[in-house]
Parts: C-alpha cells; structure tokens; sequence
C-alpha cells in the first residue's frame, strides 16, 4: 500500500491554507486601520480642529474653493446675550407707584425670547388694597399689544409694598418695544430698548 500524502501537500489543502492567510492578513488591516494607526492626523498628531480645503485653478488664473469640504470640530461660540434697557425706571399714577427692578431675557425657542421684568409696587392709598397683576401690563411688540405670559396676581394693602415679575412672550426679529403700565385709566408707555449685554 503506497504512502498517504499529507491533506497539506494536496492542491486543495495548499488552497485552504493560502485562504487562510489572506483572510488574517485582511482582518489584521482592518482592525490596525480602525484603531487609527494608518490615519495621518493621527501619526502626525494634529490639533482636533482639522481644515481641508480643495482648490482647482480656472482657467482665469483663479482658484475656486470648495467649501464643502471643510471640517470644524470646534464647538460654535454662544449667541450674544441682550438685556433690556428702559428709557424710564420710575412711574406714579395718582397714589400707584411702580419701579423697575431689574430685567431678564431669555431665548425659550428659535423664534421667542421671554422677557421678565422685576417691578417693586407701592400703593400709597389711603382707603383701599390694591391688584398688582398682569391685567396692569401690556408689552407693545412692534406696535401691537401683547398680554403677559406669567402669572402675576398679587394683592398690595393700603401703604404697602410688594415686588413682582411679569412676563412677555418676545419674538426676536422684533423691531421695537415698550412697557405699558395701566392704571386709574391710564396707560404710560416705556420704550425700550435691547442692547447687547
């Protein structure tokens, strides 16, 4: 009986093996490319913020950028913040005395900013409480008058004082505003005017 050829010596086995080969070849590259080591920022150690920029030449002599491709990492900087400046901070109304305290503005959506103004009101009367609430405030956005949006509902005793906000609901491609303050039938208005902070 003549000897038996090792499977490895045989076609089929040199196939298997060359296979073999090719296939942890192949997964050797992949895994050494996922883990960066074929990457050139990588072995060059570049900065995180990383700019390509393709450039042909027309030809006028000029060079066209494309701009599609250019990469930033870079967080974008935060949006100017914008505060509220009143062209007045003090208003009587007969025995209703109202001050501004201070201001907020806030981006709530996209489109709208809340605009909270802090208001210290005394009521110098003599006789009677008095409502210190939203119905005594109007915001004019543009020129139309806007209700508030928060929630002020307090009642002020006789020589007393008490301080509130109240709250209007801002677009930001708003052109101009005032604060109107109503009270004993009148209405005084308070431009106002947003200012970069």
């Amino acid at each position: 009986m003549p000897d038996e050829k090792s499977f490895w010596t045989t076609v089929p086995g040199i196939i298997t093996g060359i296979a073999g080969i090719v296939t942890a070849v192949t997964g050797l590259i992949v895994a050494l490319n996922g883990a960066g080591f074929f990457s050139k920022t990588a072995a060059a150690g570049k900065p995180a913020t990383e700019i390509k920029s393709a450039t042909e030449v027309k030809p006028d002599g000029k060079k066209n950028i494309d701009t599609s491709t250019i990469k930033n990492t870079e967080q974008a900087k935060p949006a100017q913040q914008l505060k509220a400046e009143f062209s007045m901070t003090k208003v009587k109304i007969e025995d209703h005395e109202y001050t501004i305290v201070s201001s907020t503005l806030e981006a709530t959506t996209p489109e709208t900013n809340s605009l909270a103004i802090k208001i210290k009101y005394k009521n110098n009367s003599n006789y009677s409480p008095a409502t210190f609430w939203n119905e005594g405030f109007r915001l004019a956005v543009d020129g139309s008058l806007t209700a508030p949006s928060g929630d002020l509902s307090q009642l002020v005793e006789r020589h007393a004082e008490q301080v509130g906000t109240v709250t209007f609901d801002v677009p930001n491609n708003a052109k101009s505003l005032a604060l109107h303050i109503l009270d004993v039938g009148k209405d005084i208005a308070i431009p106002i005017k947003l200012t970069a902070d």
